[in-house]
């Protein structure tokens, strides 16, 4: 059943590239090797994630690896190791895993999938693919102290993607100071679990999420195939940036998108993507995003520097239908603010024009096979994230 107002607004594809920068770059990998800075290397893992502790002064860097989770001064000198894996596990079974309920189990690599530090309440979450991709709470001053692990975890606490090459992300945040902190997560496709979740860190079941804080898919998530690659928060809203099937195309090509929703939102009422186009000057599309960041824009670069959030991302070519990468990449700048409007823009029109543009075309629709469709409400001179929530329009 979909719960009425549960809609998800998706843009029309349209460029919204501000500027290509970069199409090739050398390899400076040789001048690095002789580096002065503190280095940390490790011949039998693979490193996966990092992150810092939150306050500068203490200096601890946590590295997330392949069946290992390491804990470094400021100096990049190793403080603690703790193993967490090979784990008996398999794909196929839920946990906790026995010999009984699970004899097809073997030795499985745990590979970090989140590494995240939860700055309000001073803990460390990490999620690996084994075990359906649970998570646990960690000591920042001990990685090896397990603070929080279900035991017996149910189907909505199977946070991370439970395959090394399925992508992750999350972020730990807080609407308002009297708020509890919330762990946002986008997960690429493995089973039937959301793409887009908002989980539990205080409330039990803790790493679990409600019923309607989730970006609800009707159709079938291995058609979408989502691939998450970055997800950050600003302002009043947490934003995703990913690719997956273009199934209203043809050629049902990958795409990349932009999601936003607002902080506050517990059933994803303000939930909206729009495409995201890298293009040359000569027309070449660079559709697959591999990397982004978040910054300020330089001075000259045609904004006021420190003034105005840009997006900058580091995109490939790829085969039809396919997501493997080429080695062709561009580098493409977008304007924070200019997305903020575009989304803006998709949202107003699916609220009070059925989704359509002044010439009549379609401009914004109800993605993943949700029942539902765009509204023709009066004009609403400002939809900010409490007009959304509370006055949601349910879509029919």
């Amino acid at each position: 059943m979909v719960r009425r107002g549960l809609s998800v607004l998706v843009a029309v594809p349209a460029p919204v590239l501000l500027l290509l920068l970069a199409a090739c770059w050398p390899s400076y990998g040789l001048a690095w090797a002789s580096s002065p800075y503190p280095t940390f290397t490790r011949n039998d893992t693979l490193f996966e994630h990092m992150t810092l502790h939150p306050d500068p002064a203490v200096g601890r860097v946590y590295v997330g690896a392949q069946d290992r989770l390491f804990q470094l001064d400021r100096h990049l000198t190793a403080e603690l190791q703790f193993n967490t894996g090979p784990v008996t596990d398999s794909r196929e079974c839920l946990p906790p895993i026995t010999e009984s309920n699970c004899p097809q189990a073997r030795p499985t690599s745990n590979h970090n999938k989140l590494l995240l530090v939860d700055p309000y309440s001073m803990e460390l979450i990490t999620c690996g693919s084994v075990n359906q991709g649970i998570c646990q709470k960690r000591s920042l001053d001990s990685v090896g102290t397990v603070l929080f692990s279900a035991e017996r975890p149910v189907d909505t606490q199977y946070v991370a993607a439970n395959h090394p090459n399925v992508s992750t992300v999350g972020l730990v945040v807080r609407s308002r100071p009297d708020r509890q902190p919330v762990l946002f997560v986008g997960r690429g496709y493995t089973s039937s679990h959301p793409p887009i979740s908002t989980r539990n860190l205080v409330q039990e079941p803790v790493f679990s999420y409600e019923e309607t804080a989730k970006l609800s898919v009707a159709g079938r998530l291995s058609e979408y195939d989502h691939h998450f690659v970055a997800s950050f928060a600003q302002r009043q809203h947490v934003y995703f940036l990913f690719y997956r099937r273009d199934l209203k195309s043809q050629s049902r090509e990958y795409r990349t998108y932009v999601s936003r929703v607002c902080l506050d939102d517990q059933a994803y009422y303000s939930y909206v993507e729009v495409p995201l186009a890298c293009r040359s000057a000569a027309g070449k599309s660079y559709n697959l995003l591999q990397a982004v960041r978040l910054g300020l824009p330089p001075r000259g670069s045609g904004g006021e520097a420190g003034k105005a959030e840009v997006l900058l991302g580091v995109f490939s070519t790829h085969q039809t239908s396919s997501t493997r990468p080429s080695e062709d990449s561009a580098l493409c700048m977008f304007n924070l603010d200019d997305l903020d409007q575009r989304i803006n823009s998709t949202r107003d029109l699916c609220y009070t024009q059925f989704g359509r543009a002044e010439g009549g075309g379609e401009a914004a629709y109800i993605e993943y096979e949700v029942k539902s469709n765009c509204a023709n409400l009066p004009s609403v001179s400002r939809l900010t994230c409490q007009v959304l929530i509370l006055f949601s329009p349910g879509f029919k």
